[in-house]
């Protein structure tokens, strides 16, 4: 069956309340004014249940600052080679040497078992990511890591909402990462957070950020448009008559001009020190946005879960596709519904055909990018994962129609009846 009018794969977590706000504030001279910044660190230390968090511009540089602090120059990362390149790049710019463990492909999260193996005298950190908001198995990897006296840190840019046994990720270790960037759940269009139970962690990644300048207003300007037209073009009219037409004839005619403008990381550089613009402070108005949007981190997260289990109980029988773990107790939030087959782009291409709006995931197995060849090593689970990975839509506005439709699809193709 086709279904010409499908919705969007993805919507940004935005509001037209929070572009309003950012037009007054920069119209009204307050985008540097007011208390907010620490009003939102306490916001969220009290959300993660966590004694400290420091506000960071961006994600990226929340995990160089707190890899900086917490290991020897020269010390071993072990950390997922399953990522975007940038992280690679933090652990290099604080001055660590990353050492990939490959990952479990069901999570797409680093795997314990190479962690404990990997391990040695000379490593002064684990990096722990929680993809596409799948809880990883922090729990053995934090004890662990305190058993061999190694630092822990938590790459939760994807994650924030999800909690492993009612506490929340980023907790575990010694430090925790969030992201509150344009495509994430709650979008400050730059931003993140660093929390910690250490006083002394918290004032290093502070006393870094003090003397920095505020994000500029014409880089965030940008961020914002960016925004702005992924926003109109994803509105289901719009995406409907002219922007899905679009994405899918560049994927069907492998169109490199209009795929490439989709693609993400797709020309990584080695990083040997920090880029001076990943070096700001996180502004009060952007502090603002993210605060107003904390109330609906929770039912949110609990809408992503609702859909994953509807994609779980239609495609639990097709062999062929390797599914994520169904898990209702907010230890998965399901940023996406990750699936994997080994022929993705023929499965792609067959539900575009039939109006569904597919993607592949744009991460890759950064174990074999050329800029990190001094790195390489064989990560067999993150090759597969990153060349077979396909993401279904779980967000909140993504009608349960929608889902299922997709699951009719993805059933046709490999020849099952709904």
């Amino acid at each position: 069956m086709i279904h010409l009018r499908p919705h969007p794969r993805q919507r940004l977590y935005t509001s037209l309340a929070g572009y309003l706000g950012v037009v007054g504030d920069v119209v009204g001279g307050r985008a540097t004014s007011g208390a907010d910044v620490a009003r939102f660190e306490q916001a969220v230390a009290a959300f993660a249940g966590s004694p400290h968090a420091a506000a960071v511009p961006m994600a990226r540089t929340g995990l160089y600052l707190a890899v900086k602090a917490i290991i020897r120059p020269g010390q071993r990362v072990i950390l997922s080679p399953y990522t975007i390149s940038d992280v690679v790049n933090m652990v290099i710019c604080a001055g660590g040497r990353p050492v990939f463990a490959d990952i479990r492909r069901e999570t797409c999260n680093i795997d314990f078992d190479e962690v404990a193996r990997l391990i040695d005298g000379g490593t002064g950190a684990v990096l722990a990511t929680h993809f596409y908001g799948l809880g990883c198995d922090i729990e053995p990897l934090a004890a662990l890591c305190r058993e061999r006296g190694v630092a822990l840190i938590e790459d939760a840019a994807q994650a924030f909402g999800t909690r492993i046994a009612g506490r929340s990720v980023g907790t575990f270790g010694d430090a925790g990462v969030f992201s509150f960037g344009l495509y994430k759940n709650v979008n400050s269009f730059f931003g993140g957070m660093v929390i910690t139970r250490h006083a002394h962690l918290r004032q290093a990644v502070a006393d870094a950020l003090a003397p920095l300048p505020f994000e500029g207003l014409v880089r965030f300007g940008a961020k914002v448009a960016t925004g702005a037209v992924t926003d109109l073009a994803t509105l289901p009219l719009i995406f409907q008559t002219l922007t899905f037409r679009l994405f899918r004839y560049a994927y069907l005619h492998q169109t490199k001009a209009l795929e490439g403008r989709m693609a993400f990381d797709r020309n990584p550089t080695l990083m040997r020190a920090i880029p001076a613009h990943y070096l700001r402070r996180l502004t009060p108005m952007q502090a603002r946005l993210a605060l107003a949007q904390l109330a609906r981190v929770a039912s949110d997260t609990a809408a992503r879960i609702r859909a994953a289990g509807l994609y779980d109980a239609g495609l639990h029988d097709i062999g062929e596709l390797l599914l994520p773990p169904l898990r209702t107790d907010g230890s998965h939030g399901y940023t996406y519904y990750p699936v994997q087959f080994a022929d993705r782009r023929a499965l792609i291409a067959y539900a575009l055909r039939r109006g569904r709006d597919l993607a592949e995931s744009h991460h890759r197995n950064c174990a074999d990018m050329a800029c990190f060849a001094e790195f390489a090593r064989d990560c067999p689970h993150a090759r597969a994962t990153a060349e077979s990975l396909i993401y279904l839509p779980t967000y909140p506005r993504y009608a349960e129609v929608e889902i299922r439709r997709n699951v009719e699809v993805i059933r046709r193709f490999f020849g099952k009846r709904s």
